[in-house]
């Protein structure tokens, strides 16, 4: 292996890892909310914060962690991990004017 890729290789583990727990958990959520009749009064799975700080007002609600958190979450971590996979395939490049993997020179 080269030693240029070495750093895509690390990335792709962190962000592949957070990308197949964030699908496990969603797809985890899905479930429960259809045999609960997609009741949100009661939480289910980790907890979202929308904002700076991990201070109960900032805590996300069920209905919004699961209709936006959640697939916010999904199509970030995902396009990451599908842009990393074909930069390491050679198919892309992760800038402009770089070596042959798209890696500084």
């Amino acid at each position: 292996m080269r030693e240029e890729l070495i750093p895509m290789w690390l990335s792709l583990c962190l962000v592949g890892g957070f990308c197949a727990y964030s699908w496990y958990w969603y797809i985890r959520s899905i479930i429960f909310y259809r045999k609960n009749g997609f009741d949100f009064s009661r939480d289910f799975g980790p907890e979202i914060f929308f904002g700076e700080y991990r201070d109960e007002s900032f805590l996300g609600k069920p209905k919004a962690k699961f209709y936006f958190g959640m697939p916010l979450v999904l199509v970030v971590t995902s396009l990451l991990s599908i842009s990393i996979i074909l930069s390491l395939m050679g198919i892309s490049k992760a800038c402009i004017d770089c070596g042959e993997y798209g890696l500084p020179m």
